[in-house]
């Protein structure tokens, strides 16, 4: 069953800062969709604990889409990896409140 994504959720601060990102450098207009899928498996490891930066570097950035592997690859996912975190720790302290 598919998430349902509302305006500034937690879904769609990762996926833009995934479009953001753009890996495969495709053009903006196909970036907003072209790492949705991901978005999920991102937001599981938030709420688990485990490893981000291995996944997005391992699983997506190597395996998944057929990249690196590349010293600066790893320096951009740890710095996308911290902004991630940055925002679910926003996100979070939102709903701490209610």
């Amino acid at each position: 069953m598919e998430q349902k994504v509302t305006p500034n959720s937690l879904f769609d601060q990762v996926n833009a800062l995934l479009s953001s990102w753009n890996p495969l450098e495709v053009p903006d207009y196909v970036a907003d969709t072209e790492y949705k899928d991901y978005v999920y498996d991102i937001l599981d490891i938030l709420k688990s604990g485990k490893d981000m930066e291995s996944y997005i570097y391992n699983d997506m950035f190597v395996r998944a889409m057929g990249l690196g592997p590349s010293e600066s690859a790893e320096r951009e996912i740890s710095t996308l990896c911290r902004s991630i975190e940055n925002v679910y720790k926003e996100y979070s302290k939102s709903y701490e409140k209610y």
